[in-house]
């Protein structure tokens, strides 16, 4: 008997990394994302469709217009948007593929991060991507790798100004496979109204422009974060004149030598109100090392141009590019 209800070939057309298949055969959320879009009236919908996540620190950093500009102007197109808000689980649950490979100290400081206040999920329409190429493939290939060491001056995280491994403002879903896999982790938030017309092709009456959406929901957030320059040194120096033990650890342990320091201090004590909290997730993230060095992800992010295979269909015996 077997143990997944996903059959063998299912996975098929969302992913081109077999090793991802196998495991996602057995991943919960796959099953019941199949599930919950079964009834697309067209299945390339994924393909045409990903999205992007801004989470906090890209509130914080008002990069949020930015980035969407720059998407728009390489073909992005918001389709619909929501809000959702990460915890501890949903961290660890998105990310589960990754997280293997994730320092302690990375681990201790991603979620005050991201539980700083609502991410803005923004579905996006495609409209400059290569029939063989799905949305969710070429935004990967043009966001750029997380670690700054690996920047090069054309990716999108370069462009919007990315500060550290931490602050790079903006999630994506690889490939197809994650776009269903993620979106159902949102749902049990967002649920899918919010993206059904766009994805299942439905007619939602009195639906808002996306960009008004959009428009409506950052003004929200805005409101809700307040501006932060993003500045470590600044950030120190404002620290400084706090009292408390976050102004100990920036007048007395203000080098990057003593991140340990500030980590044990995060173990006991609570992030500062306001902009503090910021000028804290300021230090920690650009001190920290994200990544156990020789740790490999369970599954690492594919390339573009492994979309260019060729797949023989057993049933047709026709060659697709899905």
């Amino acid at each position: 008997m077997p143990h997944t209800a996903i059959g063998a070939r299912a996975l098929d057309p969302l992913t081109r990394d077999p090793h991802k298949a196998k495991l996602y055969r057995y991943d919960p959320y796959v099953r019941e994302a199949l599930g919950s879009l079964a009834p697309m009236r067209d299945p390339g919908a994924l393909h045409r469709h990903t999205f992007v996540v801004l989470k906090p620190d890209a509130v914080a950093g008002r990069r949020c217009e930015l980035i969407l500009r720059t998407l728009r102007s390489e073909g992005w197109h918001p389709a619909a948007a929501t809000t959702v808000r990460f915890d501890p689980l949903l961290v660890r649950e998105l990310w589960r593929y990754q997280f293997n490979a994730a320092s302690a100290q990375r681990i201790a400081v991603v979620d005050p991060l991201l539980s700083s206040g609502r991410s803005l999920l923004v579905l996006l329409a495609d409209r400059n991507r290569p029939e063989w190429l799905p949305a969710s493939a070429r935004l990967t290939a043009a966001k750029g790798s997380a670690e700054p060491s690996a920047a090069r001056s054309t990716d999108l995280r370069t462009r919007i100004g990315r500060v550290n491994g931490l602050f790079n403002f903006m999630h994506t879903a690889d490939e197809p496979a994650d776009v269903a896999r993620e979106l159902q982790l949102f749902s049990y938030q967002a649920g899918w109204d919010w993206c059904a017309g766009p994805l299942f092709g439905t007619e939602v009456t009195g639906a808002a422009d996306p960009w008004e959406t959009v428009t409506t929901l950052l003004a929200e957030l805005e409101a809700e974060i307040p501006a932060h320059d993003l500045d470590v040194t600044a950030g120190i120096g404002r620290l400084a004149r706090q009292p408390g033990p976050w102004g100990d650890c920036a007048r007395d342990r203000a080098e990057p030598a003593h991140i340990d320091d500030w980590l044990g201090v995060l173990r006991h004590a609570p992030l500062p109100d306001g902009s503090g909290r910021w000028d804290v997730l300021t230090v920690l993230t650009s001190w920290i090392d994200c990544n156990e060095a020789g740790v490999l992800p369970i599954i690492a992010t594919g390339t573009a141009d492994a979309w260019r295979t060729e797949r023989t269909d057993e049933a047709t015996n026709e060659v697709t590019y899905a």
